[in-house]
């Protein structure tokens, strides 16, 4: 993959912190913070895909939902297991 360079700010400690672990795994200060944006950004659209999955159940089922639900119980009982899923 094509690589840019960009300057940030970041604190001072946090920057001597990095320095010393990318020393002692020996592997370049870049390759830490690049690793570290891939993971935030991974986190970051993991929690977008779990709000949209949570919006799409928050609601009512539709009525097609009711109505399979409906069938679902009708064969349960006539298999005698009536009790609901939890």
């Amino acid at each position: 993959m094509p690589k840019s360079k960009t300057a940030i700010s970041i604190e001072s400690s946090l920057l001597l912190e990095t320095d010393k672990v990318a020393k002692e795994l020996e592997i370049p200060r870049s390759q830490i913070v690049s690793n570290a944006l891939m993971d935030y950004l991974n986190q970051y659209r993991n929690k977008q895909l779990l709000a949209k999955i949570n919006a799409a159940y928050a609601g009512e089922p539709d009525p097609d939902d009711i109505e399979a639900m409906k069938i679902i119980r009708s064969h349960q009982k006539k298999q005698g297991k009536s009790e609901e899923w939890k």
